[in-house]
């Protein structure tokens, strides 16, 4: 993460930070909201007055696989996903510095994938109708290339921090919390 004082702060940084993170944090919290308003009144109208909502359970079935993917992209720009933190510690500071570059190029790599599957199976399905709702069954794949274009912004910075430094690399943000 850039350092806030830095006056030399580039567009995309900002754009990162103060745009694409606060509304994807707005669009996780949203969706959790909802989900709980969806999954709240399909268990009471099944459970209270017998009544089954088809709809709540489609509709929270597709904002469950937005908030997966979505989460995923808050915890990576954060840098609090899951890691081997304890892997690069066994290396000197040259040896964690290679380490990152080629996890995040790694990760990079398998973003690139799930953008191009990502299209491809959202193209594929679009004209599929969902069994209730009828909305494009490709709603719930387009989540797959959003989500790894925003991550891939995320680790594209941070794999440009890790190129840029001489120190010593960590796969979680614990040292930026210390």
């Amino acid at each position: 993460m850039p350092d806030p004082s830095d006056t030399r702060v580039s567009l995309a940084d900002a754009v990162l930070d103060r745009g694409v993170g606060p509304a994807v944090d707005w669009a996780v919290g949203a969706l959790v909201a909802a989900l709980v308003i969806l999954v709240g009144s399909g268990v009471l109208a099944r459970y209270v007055f017998n009544y089954s909502l088809a709809w709540s359970d489609e509709l929270a079935g597709l904002g469950f696989v937005w908030l997966t993917l979505l989460g995923s992209v808050a915890a990576c720009r954060r840098r609090t996903h899951m890691a081997m933190g304890f892997f690069p510690k066994w290396f000197g500071p040259a040896g964690q510095r290679r380490i990152g570059l080629y996890a995040n190029a790694g990760i990079l790599f398998f973003l690139a994938a799930m953008v191009v599957e990502g299209i491809r199976l959202t193209a594929a399905t679009f004209g599929d109708k969902s069994a209730v709702l009828r909305i494009p069954v490709g709603l719930s794949y387009l989540s797959l290339p959003v989500a790894a274009v925003l991550m891939g912004s995320f680790v594209s910075r941070q794999a440009l921090a890790v190129w840029r430094s001489q120190g010593a690399w960590t796969a979680t943000s614990e040292a930026e919390e210390d």
